[in-house]
């Protein structure tokens, strides 16, 4: 037999093991409807066109109430058994106007800068002051005493080579979130941080948060776009004793309640367990938050929308939980979390997509996690995304697995997720809708497996893990 009719013979056979499968077992033959449900809707895509319309929705302001009363009016209109919210105090700031220019023989050369979320203001006027180059964190200990008074630029790149795009952003972020004190404690007077993006020659800064120490001076902090970056450093190694002047606009206001967005389709045999899938609602204010996290909210909703479509009733009730402020640190989550806490409430799985609406390779979790899952992975293929990896879960859902509650992240292609990650360039534009249909997809399938089997006793045996 020659080759290509071997491999024919092989997937025939293929095709009739699955068939099969289907006709013999009512889990596969509902993960392949699910599948296919979404896979042909458009529902999806047409959700984030309205949820995007909203534009930025940064936790604490007006848009982001929007974006509340959006998702209640959508989990509605779809005749789900309960839809309701639940309060949250979130905080808020805005970033008001700003500035900033390398200071050149007399000259103000401008520089593309977006406020770190939470930075404080420049409040008396701008600041200027020489500026001296750090390449990451740890390049501090190096500065040392040469920080004080000066402005640090922090100009370490993510690693343009990971095959995982978000192992290079975990690798450089903490410069973003760490830097500032870190600096503050050195006697510097303002912090400029290169953009986390993988893109060298991008003119848009991506913003972030920053945690301040308690210990240290709040002082004003900004992501720089990476085309800046590179030209600064040159410029700081022509131009030594080379100047900056900055100004934020950034205000920090009393914080507000907003509310997380919940629905649930109740269990046929065990409605008070509970399978969590979701996404957040909030967004940075310099983008409409398309991939972030748009796409996880979309996704989410069309799960229990096909769901509901199919006339299938799972053994658990699913539950679509759309967090808020989950840019400050996961509020949203960690009350969800603190409710169900209280309330006793049996949770058996949660997900969360929260890495954009790229194409799906599979999904995360504790290397504990995944062996107490094994079986699931022949009914998640039926969604074309089979495929576990070890690693963890979203923010939001990351507070259920501090109870105990296995968690899940779902895993899309990440080469370009940081072309527009926390910038002005993550719009509907940059979102595929047959890409998005498979992610969609991916979380429905996962959310009827999941409440049809739960997970079970850890194996013995490790899981056989493919690389990521």
């Amino acid at each position: 037999m020659n080759t290509r009719r071997r491999w024919f013979t092989i997937l025939t056979l293929c095709l009739v093991m699955i068939s099969r499968a289907r006709a013999a077992d009512p889990i596969a033959e509902a993960a392949a409807k699910i599948a296919a449900e979404v896979k042909a809707s458009t529902a999806a895509y047409q959700n984030l066109i309205e949820f995007t319309a909203i534009g930025p929705r940064l936790s604490g302001t007006p848009a982001a109430d929007k974006a509340v009363d959006w998702a209640v009016a959508k989990l509605n209109s779809y005749g789900f058994d309960r839809v309701w919210t639940q309060p949250v105090e979130v905080p808020h700031w805005e970033r008001g106007a700003e500035s900033a220019s390398a200071l050149i023989k007399g000259r103000d050369i401008p520089l593309a800068i977006a406020a770190l979320g939470g930075s404080v203001g420049t409040s008396s006027g701008p600041i200027e002051a020489e500026v001296v180059e750090a390449y990451g964190l740890d390049a501090l200990k190096s500065i040392g005493g040469a920080a004080k008074g000066k402005i640090v630029f922090f100009n370490k790149p993510m690693d343009p080579t990971r095959a995982d795009a978000f192992e290079a952003y975990s690798e450089a972020v903490g410069q973003r979130g760490h830097g500032a004190s870190g600096a503050a404690a050195l006697g510097a007077v303002a912090v400029l941080v290169r953009s986390m993006t993988t893109l060298t020659d991008d003119p848009l800064p991506h913003t972030g948060g920053l945690r301040y120490s308690t210990d240290t001076p709040k002082i004003p902090a900004a992501a720089l776009s990476t085309r800046d970056a590179d030209w600064l450093s040159r410029l700081i190694s022509d131009e030594p004793g080379l100047h900056v002047r900055m100004t934020l606009g950034a205000k920090t206001f009393s914080p507000v309640i907003s509310h997380n967005v919940i629905a649930e389709l109740k269990g046929r045999e065990l409605p008070d367990e509970y399978v969590v899938i979701g996404g957040h609602l909030d967004s940075w204010d310099l983008g409409p938050g398309a991939h972030d996290d748009g796409a996880g909210v979309v996704e989410s909703i069309e799960a229990l929308r096909a769901l509901k479509a199919l006339g299938l009733r799972p053994k658990r009730t699913i539950r679509v939980v759309l967090f808020m402020s989950e840019e400050e640190g996961g509020i949203g989550g960690a009350e969800y979390a603190k409710q169900a806490k209280l309330k006793k409430e049996h949770h058996v799985v949660a997900l969360e997509s929260d890495r954009g609406g790229f194409a799906p390779l599979g999904f995360s979790a504790n290397p504990a996690t995944l062996r107490m899952v094994g079986g699931w992975k022949a009914y998640l293929a039926f969604s074309g995304v089979g495929a576990f990896f070890p690693g963890g879960t979203g923010t939001d859902t990351s507070f259920l697995e501090e109870q105990g509650v296995p968690s899940f992240e779902l895993i899309p292609e990440s080469l370009h997720y940081f072309d527009y990650h926390h910038s002005a360039r993550d719009k509907l534009e940059f979102v595929d809708p047959k890409e998005l249909a498979s992610g969609a997809a991916a979380v429905a399938v996962f959310a009827y497996v999941a409440a049809e089997l739960g997970p079970g006793p850890e194996s013995r045996v490790p899981l056989p893990i493919p690389p990521h």
